[in-house]
C-alpha cells in the first residue's frame, strides 16, 4: 500500500448479544482518524442508523496508571463514556 494509505478496522460480534445497544454501538467499520499517545485512533464510519454516535478506538498509554493504559473505545479521546 502507498505510504499514505490510511488503515481502517472492522469490529464484529459473533456472540448472541449482538441485538443489544453497546454490542451494536461499537459494531462496525472504523477509519483512521488521527493519533494520541503516539499511536493512531480510529474513527466509526457513519452507517446511516438514526442512533449513530461518534465512536472512536484509540491507545491510551500508562501516564495516568497501568490499568489505564491499552486500547479504548469512547464518544472522545479520553471520554468517560
Amino acid at each position: 500500500p502507498p505510504a499514505n494509505a490510511k488503515e481502517s478496522f472492522v469490529v464484529s460480534t459473533s456472540g448472541k448479544d449482538s441485538e443489544e445497544v453497546v454490542i451494536r454501538t461499537l459494531v462496525g467499520e472504523y477509519a483512521e482518524s488521527g493519533s494520541n499517545h503516539g499511536r493512531k485512533v480510529f474513527k466509526k464510519v457513519a452507517d446511516g442508523r438514526a442512533e449513530a454516535v461518534d465512536v472512536f478506538m484509540y491507545y491510551w498509554d500508562s501516564r495516568d496508571g497501568p490499568s489505564f493504559e491499552g486500547w479504548w473505545f469512547g464518544n472522545k479521546l479520553g471520554g468517560t463514556q
